[in-house]
């Protein structure tokens, strides 16, 4: 009967890890295409129940900040000059004109934001903490012991403020210590020299990466929409950039809380291939793409040691709790690759075919999590459960009662993947 049961886990893993993502998918919500600017998606899947005997004793969790704005306001502010420059000219059309209105209005609340944490992103982490308590009420009563660390960006200090604050309204006992500080870098946003460089400008793959983007960018209709005077066009605007910038504008009114978009300057078509340079790009740098050979996704390997000392370290001194770490999307991409999560370790060298099989909007949205759930039986005996974005997801360790796995098992995969680095 194990046979069986450990014949069927990797069949149906098999078809989880190969299914393929198609382009109608992703523009069916053109909020998709925003990539790691797409708002936290709600979980509507519904978790699969604990073993009888069984309980949560125990969370080990990473988390990226929730959703932010641009990461600088003048990318806000430099398309909007060249909107208004083109104004004086008489050189905008009427969507033209449109468009540097709604720019205009945006600018009011986001000057001086520099990819700082908004409302919606304060809001995605409480409830992503409340849904964490909920689900897993008895790690959190009593004297549980709470350490929760993030980077040293603000965006990343206030998430953990927003979501520690609730374990604190749900148990004003419980013991909970949060700290940022350069200490914890290591660890928490990882980076080699090597895979520094892997990712400059001079690298051999940069060149195809150049071409990919250049024939994705097809400006013509989109600048045509905006700017009435091709000889002015021809002067002034870099159609590129004008199309770039509004793609990101575009992505991150989302996060934003805002009716004001700007999807309409755009075709599905346009919207899609702007995607697919831009994901192909994340894959590369921060995903499993195998141009790197594993250089990317080994930044995660202390991030993995740090998880497997305080998971020891809570189940030999038999505490209850969670340790909670908060970062970016360039530290839980390597992670989900590195511990091989359900479709995102996938490897892919064509850029063409990147989005069919690595998508960076279901790695890392805002507010992007991974949780372990550690769970105790009266004999002591440990099992764990993997949460990615808060949906049950496999790893490829053998298991007859997917999605929980044996502790001891999954502990000596994660040594496996560390052991040599």
């Amino acid at each position: 009967m194990r046979k069986t049961l450990s014949f069927l886990f990797l069949l149906s893993a098999a078809v989880f890890y190969n299914a393929q993502t198609t382009k109608e998918e992703i523009t069916s919500d053109l909020r998709n295409t925003g990539g790691v600017y797409l708002a936290y998606p709600t979980p509507t899947q519904k978790l699969t129940a604990v073993p009888s005997g069984y309980q949560p004793f125990y969370i080990s969790h990473y988390g990226r900040h929730g959703s932010r704005w641009l990461i600088n306001e003048k990318d806000f502010s430099g398309v909007m000059g060249i909107l208004k420059k083109a104004a004086t000219n008489n050189a905008l059309t009427e969507t033209g004109k449109s468009a540097l209105q709604r720019l205009e209005k945006i600018w009011i609340q986001a000057e001086g934001h520099n990819g700082d944490l908004t409302e919606l992103g304060a809001l995605q982490h409480k409830q992503i903490s409340q849904r964490m308590i909920k689900n897993n009420p008895q790690a959190f009563e009593g004297n549980a012991i709470v350490t929760a660390k993030s980077t040293v960006v603000p965006r990343c200090i206030l998430s953990m403020a927003y979501f520690s604050n609730e374990i604190m309204a749900y148990n004003p006992k419980v013991n909970l210590t949060m700290e940022s500080s350069d200490k914890y870098m290591k660890y928490l946003n990882h980076h080699t020299k090597e895979s520094i460089d892997f990712r400059a400008g001079d690298n051999f793959w940069q060149e195809e990466k150049r071409k990919f983007r250049q024939d994705h960018f097809q400006t013509g209709r989109f600048i045509k929409n905006l700017f009435n005077n091709d000889d002015y066009v021809y002067k002034n605007i870099n159609p590129e950039k004008v199309m770039e910038a509004f793609y990101w504008i575009a992505s991150d009114m989302q996060n934003l809380e805002t009716d004001i978009s700007f999807y309409d300057l755009f075709t599905k078509d346009e919207i899609f291939n702007i995607y697919q340079s831009v994901n192909y790009q994340t894959y590369v740098n921060d995903g499993p793409s195998p141009l790197s050979k594993g250089l990317v996704k080994n930044n995660a390997a202390p991030l993995v040691k740090n998880i497997l000392a305080e998971a020891d370290d809570y189940i030999k001194n038999n505490k209850k709790g969670a340790s909670l770490r908060f970062g970016h999307d360039g530290n839980i991409i390597p992670l989900l690759a590195f511990l091989n999560i359900e479709g995102m370790n996938r490897e892919e060298a064509d850029p063409k075919n990147v989005y069919k099989v690595w998508n960076t909007f279901q790695a890392a949205p805002m507010a992007a999590n991974l949780q372990m759930i550690f769970y105790r039986n009266k004999k002591d005996d440990i099992l764990i459960k993997l949460l990615h974005n808060e949906k049950e997801v496999h790893i490829p360790v053998q298991t007859d009662s997917f999605p929980y796995y044996h502790w001891q098992d999954v502990r000596t995969y994660l040594e496996t993947l560390t052991k040599s680095l």
